[in-house]
């Protein structure tokens, strides 16, 4: 369970429709935490399994470009491959289409929930993520355990977070994302007889991603346009640079493409310094998440003493827990900045925000 998270914290999910959504909206105790909804059909979608054809490969940067299906180009993330321009490979996209760049993929088919990846095809993988563990520990254990619950040719990464979480969550998701993959895929039997880019697995639907996203949550079906005025209040100041907090605290979100500055401007907040990064550490770290800010973020700290800045990183940890995509806090460097890294996933949220406008 989330050290951060009480039992009374009311999760919600809001849909504009009950099976068939277009949009997604997930709120904490009311606050709004992450948007989602349908892009164009020609953006490929997050989880999407594709057989595509590579185009050129640059080794020393480790990647390719590539074309799927529908013609759309994306890159593909290399290892040790070898793979030449025509050859037809199996990738799953990883990240959506953000600023100038396409969507990524990486090689294999992959299906990604919270605590789980499930890898067709690869049984010999089962490990933690980004960790080695010995055979003995408790955590291989229960990915010995999980292992029986999926068919014999599929391999598991088991996140971080699932440490922390209880088995029959983990269980479920499992269940979740393998009764999808199923029931949607469309997995070639000998590859050698492809000829041209397709899609295998469209990727899990908006209601499903949800489900994955916030377990405990409770659905909510809102198909009147003021019924989501509450929401989109919340969309219209978290595309925006300045954000003032519920304790008067001005946070600044300043992007570029090398990384994402955020400045605490607590002049009138008139709150001492641990009480100050006690309150903005959540806030942040759920505007981090619902504005889908990713790459290097650097937060320019109140100013704390040594043990004050441990407390304000550990404070941002707990609250990054939330967080699917698992971002990486480094603590407090030398000029005082708070430092991480985000995997990027989704586009940001202002420009998700225009693609859905533009589709409206």
């Amino acid at each position: 369970m989330d050290r951060h998270v009480s039992n009374s914290c009311l999760e919600e999910i809001f849909t504009d429709d009950e099976f068939s959504p277009s949009k997604v909206a997930i709120l904490k105790n009311g606050k709004l935490v992450e948007f989602l909804c349908l892009l164009s059909p020609d953006v490929p979608k997050l989880g999407s399994i594709h057989i595509a054809r590579i185009q050129q490969v640059f080794k020393q940067h480790r990647l390719a470009t590539a074309e799927i299906e529908n013609g759309s180009k994306i890159s593909v993330r290399l290892s040790t491959e070898k793979l030449q321009s025509g050859d037809l490979a199996v990738v799953t996209i990883s990240t959506e289409p953000w600023g100038l760049k396409p969507a990524r993929a990486i090689l294999g088919a992959q299906i990604a929930g919270r605590y789980v990846n499930l890898l067709p095809g690869r049984p010999n993988i089962s490990r933690m993520s980004n960790l080695s563990i010995s055979d003995e520990t408790p955590t291989f254990s229960l990915i010995r355990e999980l292992k029986k619950l999926m068919p014999k040719d599929f391999g598991i990464i088991l996140r971080r977070r699932a440490t922390l979480e209880e088995k029959r969550l983990i269980v479920k998701e499992i269940e979740i994302l393998l009764d999808d993959l199923q029931k949607n895929s469309d997995f070639p039997k000998n590859l050698g007889t492809i000829t041209n880019p397709k899609k295998i697995y469209p990727g899990m639907s908006l209601i499903k991603t949800a489900a994955i996203i916030s377990p405990n949550a409770t659905f909510r079906t809102l198909k009147n346009d003021s019924d989501w005025q509450i929401v989109n209040e919340q969309l219209d100041i978290a595309c925006d640079a300045k954000f003032t907090t519920e304790k008067n605290v001005v946070i600044w979100f300043q992007s570029t493409k090398a990384l994402t500055a955020i400045d605490i401007d607590s002049a009138d907040s008139k709150m001492g310094a641990l009480e100050l990064s006690s309150h903005v550490s959540e806030v942040i770290m759920r505007q981090i998440r619902l504005r889908q800010i990713s790459g290097i973020v650097v937060i320019d700290t109140p100013r704390l003493s040594k043990t004050g800045r441990k407390i304000f990183s550990e404070s941002c940890q707990d609250h990054a827990l939330s967080d699917i995509r698992h971002p990486d806090i480094y603590g407090v460097g030398p000029a005082g900045l708070l430092e991480m890294t985000v995997r990027h996933r989704y586009m940001p949220l202002s420009e998700r925000m225009k693609a859905m406008s533009f589709l409206n």
